[in-house]
């Protein structure tokens, strides 16, 4: 069976540690390969106990202390040598309060289980023990920035995935080399976001009067020069069957917010990018006039995009060097 990184935080109230020992040993006997267990107890000041095997000397060290602890720890290791090769981890915390950034409650984390037999202990979990539970919805209305979006996307790659002799691993291929040509390309100065949207991708420079000049030029230049990477993508052996032959790319400026949830950015700027990227044909590149800047070296043409649902919009219209 696969296994994958999982975490979760059960936001439980009240457990002591004879609690935590019994959801150790719990965990234990769904993933009995786990048979090495040591116990770590912080203390506000110092720690309580350190990588202790045995519950009993953890039970006494802890008699008359209960007021001290911040944290109880359990690794669970499938091997008593830590670093042999192929050794899995996971590890249970509990912390009776909420401090600096960590939630009260259980935590857990594992590098080498597998999500069915993991959701077999969660589900004893949420039978056995009560769950602090909170129904004010959870808001964040999000940080104001200002940002520069790049959107770039793949012209007519829908109707190309819909031919017969086109599968999802060929697919794959293409989408990887699309993903890694981007990326590569904007790597001079990396956007605080990129966000891959399936044939597109997103990009958020979150800038300032310091920076905003480099992330302009960084942003246009790799929309610029896209369409001699993506050539080059096209005429690779790996891809026998073609690909899609142009490259859409729309740039906008201004105010947007940051979501920390998901570390996601909302905003009209994005929205903008991202209509102009679909009107955007595949030999140029579309860029709103918002946009602050602009490398005085690039010939660039008024236009007027319609896209919804902003109806006719003012832009600059920017040409590939071989179009």
């Amino acid at each position: 069976m696969s296994s994958t990184i999982i975490r979760r935080h059960y936001p439980i109230p009240n457990l002591s540690f004879r609690d935590f020992w019994d959801i150790c040993s719990r965990f234990q006997t769904v993933h009995p390969e786990y048979r090495h267990v040591y116990f770590t107890v912080d203390g506000h000041d110092s720690f309580l106990v350190l990588d202790e095997p045995e519950v009993s000397k953890v039970l006494k060290k802890l008699e008359g202390k209960e007021d001290r602890i911040r944290k109880f720890s359990a690794r669970f290791y499938t091997s008593r040598t830590q670093y042999t090769e192929g050794y899995g981890v996971s590890e249970l915390q509990y912390r009776p309060n909420t401090y600096d950034r960590y939630l009260k409650g259980l935590s857990f984390y594992s590098d080498s289980i597998g999500k069915p037999s993991y959701y077999q202990f969660e589900e004893e979990i949420y039978a056995t023990y009560p769950f602090i539970e909170s129904f004010e919805p959870e808001v964040e209305f999000g940080k104001p920035c200002e940002v520069l979006a790049l959107v770039i996307d793949i012209r007519g790659f829908s109707l190309f995935c819909e031919q017969p002799d086109i599968e999802s691993p060929y697919t794959c291929g293409l989408m990887s080399a699309f993903y890694n040509m981007v990326n590569r390309s904007l790597q001079r100065f990396p956007p605080e976001m990129t966000k891959f949207l399936g044939d597109g991708v997103l990009a958020i420079w979150e800038t300032s009067p310091a920076d905003r000049e480099i992330a302009v030029n960084i942003a246009l230049q790799a929309a610029l020069d896209l369409r001699h990477r993506w050539a080059m993508v096209k005429d690779s052996p790996h891809f026998t069957h073609g690909a899609p032959e142009g490259i859409g790319s729309g740039i906008c400026f201004g105010l947007a917010s940051h979501l920390e949830v998901g570390n996601d950015y909302i905003g009209r700027p994005i929205n903008i990018a991202s209509r102009l990227c679909s009107a955007c044909p595949g030999d140029q590149v579309y860029v709103d006039r918002s946009v602050p800047n602009i490398p005085l070296s690039l010939k660039k043409d008024e236009a007027v995009a319609h896209i919804k649902p902003y109806g006719r919009h003012n832009i600059w219209s920017f040409r590939h060097d071989d179009a």
